[in-house]
């Protein structure tokens, strides 16, 4: 029975890729593509269409994405990498780098094996990042994001001992994003966890998958319940380990833009959701 039941969907899904595939072959615009929406899908309401109109932008980036695809230069190909181009370089992540990656070259300072960098060094940080568009963040927590961001650095392989790789945007924010996904010691990059970090870390995949999932807005304290109760790595409503989840994790998935913290009343549950390019995000750096 549930196989029969999921044929519908899958043949709908066909439908969208098919479509979106059509799309990029033929250059076709926003617009464009509305208006095939329309006569594909005239019989459907309004909010469905636009629904269908968001799957099949999706599917388009992923398939942008798809080094195997023919259609390499295609313009519409060019403006979907540009945009994706724009919102990396938005992101915190890659703010936090370039700025710390920048002062480096400035000052001819490195990170040494097994030694850290001075204090003054992040003090130049964190002035720079205070002159710009981090002017809003707590001085005390830049330095801490400052040196998580020096570990992922190192980690990647972007900097050693002598000097920095010059990498474009995009590549630096996917080999920045995969040094902290699977390369960082998480109870390094997160010491006040303990061995809950690391522990975090194992089971790093089902947390995404679980964010993934959620399609709107959610409280973090659900989400945080959800992965605890099914790995057992701490109890659903420990508030120590939720509040390291929160300002762990989840604060880099948000750097990375990945999902984004939405303002709600101050005496309401922090809640977070997906960015609207969190999936295509997702699928550049899974290749």
């Amino acid at each position: 029975m549930k196989h029969s039941a999921d044929v519908p969907s899958h043949r709908f899904r066909s439908t969208i890729n098919n479509l979106a595939l059509y799309a990029l072959e033929n250059e076709l615009t926003n617009d464009l593509i509305a208006r095939e929406i329309e006569k594909r899908f005239a019989t459907k309401k309004t909010g469905k269409k636009d629904k269908i109109m968001k799957d099949v932008l999706q599917s388009c980036y992923r398939l942008v994405w798809d080094s195997t695809l023919p259609f390499e230069n295609s313009i519409i190909i060019k403006e979907v990498k540009d945009e994706h181009t724009q919102i990396i370089e938005a992101t915190t992540a890659i703010t936090l780098a370039q700025c710390i990656i920048q002062i480096m070259k400035r000052f001819d300072v490195y990170p040494e094996k097994n030694k850290p960098l001075a204090q003054n060094f992040y003090s130049l940080c964190v002035d720079m990042l205070l002159d710009g568009p981090l002017a809003h963040y707590d001085p005390d927590l830049l330095v801490i994001y400052c040196k998580q961001t020096v570990i992922m650095l190192k980690a990647a392989g972007i900097t050693n001992e002598h000097s920095v790789d010059t990498i474009n945007t995009v590549e630096l924010y996917r080999r920045l994003f995969l040094a902290f996904w699977n390369k960082c010691n998480w109870k390094n990059l997160f010491p006040s966890g303990g061995y809950i970090s690391n522990d975090i870390k194992n089971n790093r995949q089902l947390l995404l998958d679980i964010i993934l999932s959620s399609n709107k807005p959610v409280q973090l304290d659900s989400i945080a319940r959800t992965y605890f109760e099914l790995t057992g790595i701490a109890n659903p409503y420990d508030l120590f380990a939720i509040s390291l989840l929160d300002f762990s994790v989840i604060t880099w998935l948000s750097f990375f833009g990945i999902i984004e913290y939405v303002h709600t009343a101050a005496d309401m549950p922090v809640t977070i959701a997906l960015t609207r390019s969190a999936y295509n995000l997702v699928h550049l750096i899974s290749q």
